[in-house]
């Protein structure tokens, strides 16, 4: 509030900036989106391509959006991004 910066509390009303309300928790502020630079290889979406099976690729595809195939390490994820889950068979 701009009279005396005081900062108005859901459940009290305008309080001073010192005030702690006993409901109140302290929730860290989380990255945004665009802070975490995900890349389309982490994605769920971007398909590997097969080409050359022995060698260990970051070229491929959007299974979304793309027809070519492209280097997944250097493009940035794009909204749709769903991060990949790795499954492991033993």
């Amino acid at each position: 509030m701009n009279v005396n910066n005081d900062i108005l509390c859901r459940e009290e009303g305008a309080v001073s900036p010192d005030y702690v309300c006993k409901k109140h928790k302290f929730m860290p502020q989380s990255k945004s989106f665009k802070d975490n630079d995900f890349k389309c290889i982490q994605c769920e979406n971007f398909v590997v391509s097969d080409m050359n099976p022995l060698a260990n690729s970051t070229i491929g595809l959007c299974k979304l959006f793309s027809v070519r195939q492209f280097d997944g390490e250097r493009k940035r994820a794009c909204s749709k991004f769903l991060k990949s889950t790795k499954l492991e068979v033993s």
